[in-house]
């Protein structure tokens, strides 16, 4: 048996199917989500997982965590985005038992896919490096399509406090977002990934190392400035049911070459394909990547 819950607006519905007792998403955690747009699940991903994916993240980078000389490497324009997708460890994440329990509770469905994201080192701002950015407000998605959107998460992979680079957006405007839209997106020139708002007052995110922050495409959001004494590194990633899923007969494909999504080729320091076999997958991993049936 099916029901509905409004999680925004009339506008907003996202199905859920009748569950026992959530192991992972309270009440509070699904308020604030109707309400704000995301929610905080902590301590979901093993510290195991976590370190080896800093420990790859760092290799990938050439950054060794104890120089800071050594943090600035990545190429500016990507604003401390990793293209790297295949690490086994970033599967680990993806298939780590606990954050799919997240996402099966909050769908109400235990058949998901994953996607094939990449990773974030932002090192803190310095001023002989002023192309980086001290923060940003953005959509990945025109928020103007109509429907619920997707769901977008970030599992944090290091302490991450107040102004260290980490998830921030504006709740505020979510909760009024087909107002918002009205006054500001009816413009030919709207553009959702600069939407002008990185001057707004934000909602930041402070949490430690396997944290999963989750929300709404339909919630502005962005890296706050880094203002702490170490990067922030981060791993993106998320699951939907195979019918909400666009590419769900080529992840496969991208896990067995080890390639980026098409949409994501051909960014600086990518390797095409990264080198070595495929990431070793549990009974879990291939299901979440359609290799075996649920």
């Amino acid at each position: 048996m099916d029901v509905f819950v409004t999680l925004r607006s009339p506008a907003l519905i996202l199905q859920r199917s009748l569950v026992s007792i959530p192991r992972w998403i309270d009440e509070e955690d699904w308020q604030r989500f109707r309400a704000e747009g995301y929610m905080v699940i902590r301590n979901v991903v093993p510290a195991s997982i976590t370190a080896n994916a800093v420990r790859e993240i760092a290799a990938f980078v050439d950054a060794d965590l104890a120089d800071r000389t050594t943090w600035y490497g990545g190429a500016p324009q990507l604003d401390g985005i990793v293209p790297m997708h295949h690490a086994q460890s970033l599967w680990d994440i993806r298939q780590c038992q606990n954050l799919y329990q997240v996402f099966a509770e909050f769908f109400g469905n235990p058949r998901l896919m994953v996607d094939i994201n990449r990773c974030i080192f932002r090192p803190p701002v310095h001023p002989d490096f002023p192309t980086m950015s001290h923060g940003n407000i953005h959509w990945d998605m025109d928020p103007r399509v109509p429907g619920p959107g997707l769901l977008q998460a970030v599992v944090l992979l290091t302490d991450v406090g107040r102004d260290g680079g980490g998830f921030q957006c504006l709740p505020q405007v979510y909760q009024d977002l087909d107002g918002w839209l009205e006054q500001y997106a009816h413009r030919d020139d709207f553009d959702f990934f600069n939407p002008g708002l990185s001057h707004w007052k934000t909602t930041q995110i402070e949490g430690n190392p396997g944290d999963a922050v989750i929300w709404s495409t339909k919630l502005p959001h962005g890296s706050a400035a880094n203002l702490s004494n170490h990067p922030r590194i981060g791993a993106f990633v998320s699951m939907q049911p195979p019918t909400a899923w666009p590419h769900p007969h080529s992840t496969k494909t991208w896990w067995l070459t080890k390639r980026a999504p098409d949409y994501w080729r051909g960014l600086p320091g990518q390797a095409d394909p990264e080198p070595g076999p495929p990431a070793v997958l549990s009974d879990l991993g291939l299901k979440l990547i359609g290799a075996l049936p649920w």
